[in-house]
């Protein structure tokens, strides 16, 4: 299956428009696939500053975490919506393996509470 792609329109000066062939050549790919081969060790090798956020869409959320404890610099709130995602899923998890429990006959019903 085919990739999606983006179509754009660059405009280089004449000595970047022969660098990009050059490199294309070289690397026995398109114009395209030089760019992108670029871009990729290009940020690889200058990855985000504290103060500047990642594409957490691309990412897990236990990547987004090891990002966010790798950069304690962030601001204020940066990962809270990940965190409280996180802490829905899990309780809507025990739930489920709770329920899951109680249909097997392993866990008995909760006793309504004690009168005194």
């Amino acid at each position: 299956m085919a990739a999606m792609t983006v179509r754009s329109t660059v405009a280089f000066d004449p000595a970047t428009a022969a660098r990009l062939e050059r490199f294309a050549k070289r690397w026995g790919v398109s114009k395209s696939g030089a760019l992108r081969r670029s871009l990729a060790e290009a940020e690889k090798n200058n990855p985000p500053t504290s103060s500047e956020a990642p594409d957490f869409s691309a990412m897990t959320p236990l990547q987004i975490l090891d990002w966010l404890a790798g950069n304690p610099q962030v601001p204020g709130g940066w990962g809270d919506d990940c965190r409280r995602e996180l802490a829905e899923m899990r309780e809507q998890d025990a739930q489920i393996e709770e329920q899951r429990a109680r249909d097997r006959g392993k866990v008995a019903e909760p006793s309504p509470p004690y009168s005194t």
